[in-house]
């Protein structure tokens, strides 16, 4: 399996010593467990010396596997940081620049080394070694066979910080998500440790907490401290509660709503914000049907709604003689058209006026005059006499009036 990303951990396949053995050598793969289904788990540990090194420095890696079998092998991996490579006498070999044990090695007093050379880069950084490990019993089956996996890391060129793993991005790692010793910090890694879920990067020590019935800011507590309200259920999750649910008082949290407005809590299309549409069903939680959103036909006072959403149901009303009334009686588009007024008088914004001649400007003793100054005066038939109004100025606002009007 040579062709196997060279990053991924390997199962250390460690074959029975004894009359058969099924596989001499690892294979590429991210667990042991997979093949292998022991119960006794072996232990395993990693260690460099010298302990202490500089970049462009080699050390000698040990990996050690202590458990029950009778022997072991192994995987070893620095995700591409340094280089490795095999010493003599140990039985290993490189793949894709990790190292696989070549040959099963037997177990001294319970446990089975293996030794390999590393030479770090030559700027200074952080390395971790990860191994996987397995331990035969020695009958020949891979159902007494156990694996176990190992971290190690460590620094090169500074005194190392240990930084922590932090999977979802939100600045604040975790101890139990893994470590890094590095002289700054790793991809993927934080200075700050205490995140409680690493899965979702809203959570972490400096969140504030909401209602959502989750421990927000890792302080091992559930929603605390935030005012408790009185809420009802709200299923389809439209900011209304159900009409008929069951209050409860608390912070509210999710699938809740601080109101029992909703008429039909199982459509979020249906609440009281709604818009009414042409549906045959209340949309806005008013108890009417389909009000202002029937099919309209008709023009002016001929306007109707029809009974149905199809317009083929709609008939509009009859047309009548247009009056002075600022509407469309007569159902033809224009407001007051005609002569709504009679012979000698003009329709202006609904109401009737008669015909007048401007008086002179300079009439009345020049300037401060009294001319125009009086209001409309009541005459027969509904209709106002309009002093200082010109027909040349009543004719452009009726004009307007007509324009407005349609």
């Amino acid at each position: 399996m040579a062709g196997a990303a060279p990053r991924a951990l390997a199962v250390a396949v460690v074959l029975a010593a004894g009359a058969a053995l099924a596989r001499s050598g690892g294979i590429n793969s991210p667990t042991c467990f997979g093949c292998h289904n022991g119960t006794a788990s072996p232990t395993t540990t990693i260690s460099v010396s010298p302990a202490t090194f500089n970049p462009g420095d080699a050390v000698t890696v040990r990996v050690t596997i202590r458990g029950t079998g009778v022997s072991g092998g192994f995987f070893l991996t620095t995700h591409g940081v340094g280089t490795l490579a095999p010493l003599s006498g140990q039985s290993t070999r490189l793949v894709n620049g990790d190292l696989v044990h070549s040959q099963p090695k037997p177990a001294v007093s319970g446990a089975v080394t293996f030794d390999a050379r590393w030479t770090a880069p030559a700027t200074r950084g952080g390395v971790i070694f990860e191994a996987a490990t397995l331990m035969a019993n020695g009958d020949g089956r891979s159902s007494g066979d156990t694996g176990s996996e190992a971290v190690f890391s460590t620094a090169f060129g500074c005194a190392g910080t240990t930084y922590y793993r932090d999977f979802d991005g939100d600045g604040v790692g975790s101890v139990s998500s893994g470590t890094a010793v590095d002289c700054a910090p790793p991809q993927g890694y934080s200075a700050l440790d205490g995140d409680c879920d690493e899965n979702d990067s809203r959570v972490k020590p400096s969140a504030t907490e909401a209602c959502n019935g989750k421990d927000d800011d890792c302080d091992g507590q559930v929603d605390e401290d935030l005012a408790a309200v009185t809420t009802w259920p709200d299923a389809d999750g439209d900011g209304y509660g159900a009409v008929n649910g069951a209050p409860a008082s608390g912070c509210g949290g999710a699938k809740r709503a601080t109101n029992a407005a909703d008429c039909n809590d199982n459509d979020a299309t249906i609440h009281p914000a709604a818009a009414e549409s042409c549906n045959s069903r209340d949309d806005d939680c008013d108890g009417q049907v389909d009000e202002g959103a029937q099919v309209r036909c008709g023009i002016g006072w001929c306007a109707r709604y029809g009974p149905t959403c199809n317009p083929a149901d709609c008939t509009p009303g009859p047309p009548i003689t247009e009056r002075c009334n600022a509407l469309d009686d007569d159902c033809d588009g224009v407001v007051d058209d005609g002569q709504p007024c009679g012979p000698g008088a003009t329709c202006f914004l609904g109401q009737c006026y008669e015909d007048t001649v401007v008086p002179d400007a300079g009439a009345g003793g020049g300037a401060g005059g009294g001319g125009g100054s009086s209001p409309p005066t009541s005459s027969g038939g509904g209709c106002a006499s309009v002093p200082g109004l010109g027909l040349a100025a009543l004719a452009s606002l009726l004009a307007l009036a007509r324009r407005r009007g349609r």
